[in-house]
């Protein structure tokens, strides 16, 4: 007991981010070749699955905003058990709707988890080492990932692809244990409210991008490899171990880049690389060629950990940490919402080449955008534009 008690705050948080990781190392290894060979969805089921199942991410405002009051180790532990409640119950899906339920209630849980691990991890951090921590963060969710992809690798084969959700949802309930043993933390004053504020405009802008070109790549690169290339599931744990294995080492290695160079450069570069890549899944026909591109993304989605360091060093106050990362979590949905049923019927109409010419085009802006990144504190005393008090 004595050991346990000597676990510093940060630890317990990388305890539950390891086993938020193995749980959705599972589960992201399995769904893609779930839905497209067990139930068998075509590209406008997929898109309309992924619109409705982003609504929750929307809405991150307003669910934060009901809780804001509520401790995060709190909120954590509740988001955690969410998620595993909708990971478990995947057991029972036999057709869209009931896919479309029970995938609407872990993501609930996966977005209200995903503001409160990054304002925990920048609360007990020094603005000095944020990066550097908040990579440490993410290599130990990979870390966890590869177990769980390694997991299903070992077992896809002797286990029907369903019951292995259960595994993904309890490895999820575990992290909500562990989140509450997080305690300690810097004393803030906690507002009632919603902050959005002028200065952070660039944070928005970024973060809305962000999510655009982001669910472009997670609903259609790895469906694409299963539906129209006939990737088995083993081939899909292959990769996400190289994935896996490349995050380990890169989430921490650009978080100290980030440090280092500044958010400007680094950004620059991975929206850079990021468009050349999209350009390659919409024109390149050869599924090696794809694979490589695959794992390339995943690198780069490592330096986006650019955007959160980049609010928290123009952040006003500390107490404006968790309604902000909350307010671009919302914003980053806004395209979430639209762009995967979009991409689904043009998919369908067109061929899978406009979907992805789209990501590539988004990655070029954000590119721009994050040309225009000047850290200068100055610019974050502007005024409170408004607040949303959620007071009863």
């Amino acid at each position: 007991m004595g050991r346990i008690d000597r676990i510093p705050p940060f630890g317990w948080l990388a305890a539950a981010n390891f086993a938020f990781g193995l749980g959705f190392g599972v589960y992201g290894t399995i769904f893609f070749n779930f839905i497209g060979q067990d139930l068998g969805i075509s590209p406008d089921q997929l898109g309309l699955l992924e619109s409705i199942r982003e609504i929750p991410g929307l809405l991150t405002m307003v669910l934060a905003a009901l809780v804001m009051t509520v401790a995060e180790p709190i909120v954590g532990a509740f988001a955690l058990l969410l998620l595993g409640a909708g990971y478990i119950n995947y057991v029972h899906v036999d057709s869209v709707p009931s896919l479309i339920g029970f995938s609407v209630v872990a993501s609930i849980g996966f977005h209200m988890w995903m503001p409160i691990s990054s304002t925990l991890a920048l609360r007990l951090t020094s603005v000095s080492e944020q990066g550097r921590r908040l990579g440490q963060l993410r290599s130990v969710t990979a870390i966890a990932q590869v177990l769980g992809i390694a997991f299903v690798a070992v077992v896809a084969n002797i286990v029907e692809l369903r019951y292995l959700f259960v595994v993904a949802g309890a490895a999820s309930v575990s992290g909500a244990l562990l989140v509450l043993r997080v305690r300690g933390l810097p004393s803030v004053q906690r507002p009632r409210r919603i902050v959005i504020r002028r200065a952070y405009g660039l944070y928005y802008a970024l973060t809305f991008l962000d999510g655009a070109r982001r669910h472009i790549f997670m609903t259609f690169a790895l469906f694409l490899l299963v539906r129209d290339h006939g990737s088995p599931v083993q081939v899909i744990a292959i990769l996400s171990l190289i994935n896996g294995a490349i995050s380990v080492t890169a989430a921490y290695g650009f978080g100290r880049l980030i440090d280092r160079f500044g958010e400007r450069l680094i950004l620059m570069t991975s929206f850079g690389a990021l468009s050349a890549i999209f350009i390659g899944y919409a024109i390149v026909p050869v599924v090696g060629v794809l694979f490589v591109l695959y794992v390339l993304d995943n690198l780069f989605f490592s330096a986006e950990t650019g955007v959160t360091t980049y609010l928290r060093k123009i952040i006003v106050s500390t107490s404006d940490i968790r309604p902000s990362l909350t307010v671009g979590m919302t914003i980053n949905h806004i395209a979430a919402v639209i762009i995967p049923i979009t991409g689904g019927l043009l998919w369908e109409a067109y061929g899978h080449w406009v979907p992805f010419i789209g990501g590539s085009i988004l990655a070029l802006m954000s590119m721009a955008l994050s040309s225009r990144i000047r850290l200068d504190r100055h610019s974050a005393s502007r005024p409170v534009i408004r607040s949303i008090d959620t007071a009863p």
